[in-house]
């Protein structure tokens, strides 16, 4: 068929098409005073707890009010209001660390540590922890949750195997340490069938230990390395995942867990991942994205706070959590994040190494626009926040 024949066609063909009906876009804003999700949630509550329309519209000018309230006046210093709001009861928090109670092996920072980690951004938490919450049957029946948290351990055979050598005999044993195997949940039998295949050497079985000879000829450096690449293998658990207890929270059994891994945690079928979390935020921004990352870092600086008995809004913690994630990456409040960006060499300068970065911005020819807060500080002009927003004030 000819090109024009076709495009003939087509254009009948949508001619004949019904309208596409569209919803037409309510202003909620202009109509309410309230965003859509503000008052799609009000109306849930209200038909949720049988409230009459009276009611129903009371509720919404409450919110309203509320609304108006909390709304940031034009050219408010949000940035600076922020940084005083958490400096401030910054200062109050303590030293310490928290462990979860009856183990004193999981522990977590807390206080000022905890801030510091989250804010600066770091790769790693220095007491990687994890949240494990658990599907039916395992989060009703505390012995199903004991056994799978002891499932979840990572176990090598350097914790469940002794080796013990004698060179003058040249003759040498692997020991099963079978309290340990018991304490680890780890199936003896199928532990020394993994011990056979892993070790190629010649293994006489008596009970719990394996007995081999150790050759003349090169015969010390072979064993010693295939002992050591024994000693280091994994027998069962998910790497990273060095103790675990189980607690009771709110009629379910929790895991807690010291060490993280949520990748592969989140895999198993027991682990209900809608709720499993991590304290590591560099890790939950890998698994789950940039946003899930964004919402981890409000919420573990509100939960540090909120621990230390320190309340404040959390409108300051989501400022904070949108600078550090806003070009898709975590990047920590420290001359090698967010300030290394800047793209004004006064703020850079006004951070850390001021010579290094006030040189470099000359040598290569950088242009100070004197546009944020910081560069008009030192410059001694007005800054453009607040009264220096605007030239003119015009009474009605």
């Amino acid at each position: 068929m000819p090109k024009k024949a076709k495009e003939k066609e087509a254009k009948e063909e949508a001619e004949e098409a019904p309208p596409i009906e569209r919803e037409p876009v309510v202003d909620y804003m202009k109509l309410y005073g309230l965003p859509k999700n503000v008052f799609d949630s009000a109306i849930e509550h209200s038909k949720k707890h049988n409230l009459s329309e009276a009611k129903q519209n009371e509720l919404i000018e409450s919110l309203k009010e509320k609304y108006e309230s909390i709304k940031v006046e034009p050219g408010e210093a949000v940035g600076i209001i922020a940084a005083q709001s958490l400096g401030e009861p910054g200062t109050q928090l303590t030293l310490r660390t928290k462990h979860y109670a009856g183990a004193a092996e999981v522990s977590v920072g807390s206080g000022i540590q905890r801030v510091e980690e989250i804010v600066d951004g770091r790769s790693k938490a220095k007491y990687p922890s994890m949240t494990i919450y658990l599907n039916e049957p395992f989060k009703a029946n505390a012995d199903d949750a004991d056994l799978f948290a002891r499932s979840l351990i990572d176990v090598r055979m350097s914790d469940v195997l002794k080796i013990d050598e004698d060179f003058t005999k040249l003759t040498g044993k692997i020991i099963v340490l079978e309290e340990e195997c018991d304490a680890r949940n780890v199936n003896v039998k199928e532990l020394i069938e993994k011990i056979e295949k892993t070790v190629k050497l010649d293994l006489r079985k008596r009970t719990n230990e394996l007995h081999f000879s150790i050759e003349k000829k090169d015969g010390f450096i072979k064993t010693r390395k295939q002992l050591l690449k024994l000693m280091n293998s994994r027998v069962q658990g998910v790497r990273g995942v060095e103790k675990t207890i189980v607690s009771k929270e709110n009629e379910e059994y929790v895991i807690k867990t010291r060490g993280t891994n949520l990748k592969a945690v989140l895999k198993l079928q027991e682990v209900d991942g809608a709720r499993t979390t991590t304290n590591d935020i560099k890790e939950i921004s890998r698994v789950l994205g940039i946003e899930a990352g964004r919402m981890a870092i409000i919420n573990e600086l509100n939960k540090t706070l909120v621990d230390n008995g320190i309340n404040v809004d959390i409108r300051h913690m989501i400022l904070l959590a949108d600078l550090m994630t806003y070009d898709g990456q975590i990047r920590g409040i420290v001359r090698t994040g967010i300030t290394r960006e800047k793209s004004s060499p006064f703020a850079r300068a006004a951070f850390e190494e001021t010579t290094k970065h006030l040189l470099e911005a000359a040598f290569t020819g950088e242009k100070e626009l004197l546009q944020g807060v910081v560069e008009n500080i030192i410059v001694g002009q007005p800054i453009k926040v607040g009264t220096g927003i605007v030239s003119l004030i015009q009474k009605d």
